[in-house]
């Protein structure tokens, strides 16, 4: 009887014990159900913070030459020294292009090279005392973005020349053909171009009133601020060649004079003129020649399309 007593009490304290094991299992298992939406839920701030820096273009395409607003933003109020930088495809580097205190945000204007080129900001960390107490903000570097400069071409339209202008182009191409190598006598002669001819009126008369003969790309035309004649007419590889011959004589004697100086000149005239460097399948030229202040300013431009330009692998 005793023992069935016993017996009795020890299955009443299994099952109790069943029932217990039971639940807490049950427990346990709501909370691990319950446990993943909480942690996401607090994950989720880290992944939207904002960025450190932040930079955007406007525009983001444009024509050579022309200018793009590069536009930096940070996350903090606190002045901070900012580097614009772009991406050197050559050396595969960053170049800075800039250097800005900003706060909060500030705008950087640059003029794009000819294609598609990348910039970006970077910060270094800052640390300041806000209420007695040090705090970090870390170093940024922003996301690149590409901003595209495309070439413009202008097409060839024909000039009306002047008298002159014609004894100074026919003495050119006189000295092309007779002295140039085959595959450049061997282009298409388009003749004097409306936009060429255009800029070489207007550099020899810009020269007169200097007083000297400057070539366009000269650091004295660089400092006037002057526009070179690939960016005045674009889509086309220029060379130039100028000269100022003493006296207003015929125009015959100062081209022959012009063109016999540039072939013997060791300053590289020769070359621009008879273009030795580079092959294209047609060349068109730019010229002008005013008579001011008793001295001839003549300017000659030779021009070929840059998409169609080749080095002849001779210099």
């Amino acid at each position: 009887m005793r023992n069935s007593r016993h017996i009795g009490l020890a299955a009443l304290v299994a099952v109790v014990v069943t029932t217990l094991a039971g639940a807490a299992l049950v427990v346990a298992q709501e909370r691990r159900e319950t446990a993943a939406p909480v942690r996401q839920d607090l994950e989720q701030p880290a992944a939207a913070r904002t960025p450190e820096l932040r930079l955007a273009a406007t525009p983001r395409t444009v024509d050579a030459g022309a200018r793009v607003t590069l536009r930096i933003r940070t996350s903090t109020k606190h002045a901070r020294s900012v580097r614009v930088q772009r991406w050197d495809a050559r050396a595969k580097a960053w170049r800075q292009v800039t250097r800005r205190t900003v706060r909060t945000s500030a705008s950087v204007v640059v003029t794009p090279p000819t294609g598609t080129t990348r910039y970006r900001a970077t910060t270094p960390r800052l640390r300041h005392r806000v209420g007695g107490k040090t705090h970090t903000h870390r170093a940024g570097t922003s996301a690149s973005v590409a901003v595209t400069a495309r070439v413009r071409i202008v097409a060839h339209r024909d000039a009306t020349l002047s008298a002159d202008e014609r004894t100074l182009l026919n003495a050119v191409t006189t000295a092309r053909r007779t002295y140039a190598r085959p595959a450049v006598t061997a282009a298409t002669d388009e003749g004097a171009d409306a936009c060429l001819t255009a800029y070489a009126r207007e550099h020899s008369a810009w020269m007169a009133k200097q007083g000297r003969a400057v070539d366009p790309g000269a650091r004295e035309h660089r400092a006037a601020g002057r526009t070179l004649p690939a960016a005045a007419c674009p889509g086309r590889t220029v060379w130039a060649v100028t000269r100022a011959i003493g006296g207003s004589g015929p125009a015959g004697d100062a081209a022959a004079g012009a063109v016999d100086a540039w072939l013997s000149s060791p300053y590289g005239e020769t070359t621009r003129l008879l273009t030795a460097c580079h092959d294209a399948p047609a060349f068109e030229y730019g010229v002008a020649a005013p008579a001011s202040g008793g001295a001839r300013w003549l300017t000659v431009l030779v021009a070929s399309t840059a998409a169609s330009t080749r080095s002849a692998g001779v210099c």
